[in-house]
């Protein structure tokens, strides 16, 4: 069972990969100059050079919903950095228990858990941890076709997950439980379609994104 099951992730990795590299039209994920964005400007500030960051802990959102993309980014944590990538959001104004948080840490040389850099947060741990140091710049991609998410980091496909396989409010399909703030409704159960944004300062260590690109 297991070695089939591998067979399958396996391929469905190999497809996912394929309608990626066959993926369209690519443009910022926020328009240009953050004109597609729904943001506090008091708090986030895009540079000349393109890089954006916040002053606090408040997200980056876009105006609509999203099914199905990938969306590449770069981000640059220094030390202890914490946020977050957000999809699948379904409300905006209380989004904790209503988004797939795709974890951004610091955490180079650590061991993987469902708080580790790429892991969906509270759900489920990346398979390795491929963090680069502080101060460098990480590259991520995430990849949304239906129910079906993978998170490709520094070009190692580290996690991924079939929401549909997710039918247990408290205990993910492996049986390791799912953090308790995030079993208020199985995943299963869950639009395929969301906001997408970025969580800003969390704490007081700072964390930067550049080239965000939606291809779909």
């Amino acid at each position: 069972m297991k070695k089939i099951w591998m067979m399958g992730m396996t391929l469905l990795a190999l497809t996912t990969v394929g309608w990626a590299a066959d993926e369209g039209t690519c443009q910022p994920l926020f328009g240009e100059n953050l004109a597609d964005a729904d943001y506090n400007p008091a708090v986030w500030t895009l540079s000349e050079a393109g890089v954006l960051s916040a002053k606090q802990d408040a997200a980056i959102w876009t105006k609509e919903k999203i099914g199905d993309c990938k969306i590449s980014f770069e981000y640059q944590l220094s030390e202890k950095a914490n946020a977050g990538f957000l999809i699948k959001c379904s409300d905006r104004n209380n989004w904790i228990p209503n988004t797939i948080e795709i974890q951004l840490l610091d955490d180079a040389g650590s061991q993987p858990s469902y708080h580790s850099n790429a892991a969906f947060y509270g759900y489920q741990a990346p398979r390795k941890v491929v963090t680069k140091p502080a101060g460098e710049w990480n590259k991520m991609e995430v990849v949304c076709r239906g129910s079906v998410i993978q998170v490709w980091l520094n070009g190692e496909l580290v996690n991924e997950m079939d929401m549909k396989a997710w039918t247990d409010k408290k205990v993910s399909p492996n049986g390791t439980p799912i953090e308790g703030k995030f079993q208020g409704k199985a995943l299963a159960d869950a639009d395929t379609e969301g906001y997408i944004g970025f969580q800003g300062l969390h704490g007081r260590s700072t964390i930067h994104y550049r080239n965000i690109l939606i291809c779909r």
